[in-house]
């Protein structure tokens, strides 16, 4: 996976480049923030836990988690959208390298429509398992050819293609509990009439 790819084309003309779905890629607090609000209901994080949005964007995912009271940074591999963050949250984001990232442990890590991306998914796995508490991955689904939503197909940058228990198969390890399910009310709505489109999976820590 190549930072380069993820430029001004794949986030406000993906449609018109044929890169990815999307257009005009902004700020938009009546979609975000209640976003941000069922994770933390969901996930049941507290206002003392720190949360990583790893493939953060332009951030706005974190400023939807500072603005409701909450300690979030973010993380994403795109210089260009690191540099063209939202300027209000812009001093929690990163596009270090994740040898000089990970010193700081986060209690929450989140993945949201990432990890289709990525090639060595393993290791990045590895690497979310630093989480305190727990990790929360969103994913869309297939049946190892081609999305259960056929929009999906438009991002050239997705690699994976696989059904909900492939991928609930590379969390599970001693010590870690795993939920997965197929709706989240307040996640991805706007594919609520795809039954199986999307994949929730929350990796919890159990605690000794």
């Amino acid at each position: 996976m190549s930072s380069e790819q993820y430029d001004a084309d794949y986030f406000l003309r993906g449609k018109q480049t044929g890169k990815s779905l999307y257009e005009d890629y902004r700020w938009l607090p009546e979609l975000t923030t209640p976003m941000a609000a069922t994770m933390i209901r969901h996930l049941g994080i507290k206002k003392s836990d720190a949360i990583l949005d790893f493939g953060c964007a332009r951030g706005y995912t974190v400023r939807a988690f500072r603005e409701l009271g909450y300690n979030a940074w973010g993380y994403d591999i795109s210089e260009w959208a690191i540099d063209n963050a939202d300027e209000i949250v812009k001093e929690y984001l990163s596009c270090a390298n994740e040898s000089t990232l990970w010193y700081r442990y986060f209690d929450w890590i989140i993945a949201k429509d990432v990890l289709e991306h990525i090639e060595d998914l393993d290791s990045i796995i590895k690497t979310l398992r630093t989480a305190r508490k727990g990790i929360f991955i969103v994913v869309p689904l297939a049946n190892g050819k081609q999305y259960d939503v056929l929009d999906y197909e438009a991002d050239i940058t997705h690699i994976h293609r696989q059904p909900l228990q492939w991928w609930v198969g590379h969390f599970h390890q001693v010590g870690w509990s795993v939920e997965a399910r197929y709706r989240i009310r307040g996640i991805k709505d706007n594919y609520a009439g795809y039954p199986t489109g999307n994949g929730f999976i929350v990796a919890r820590r159990i605690e000794a």
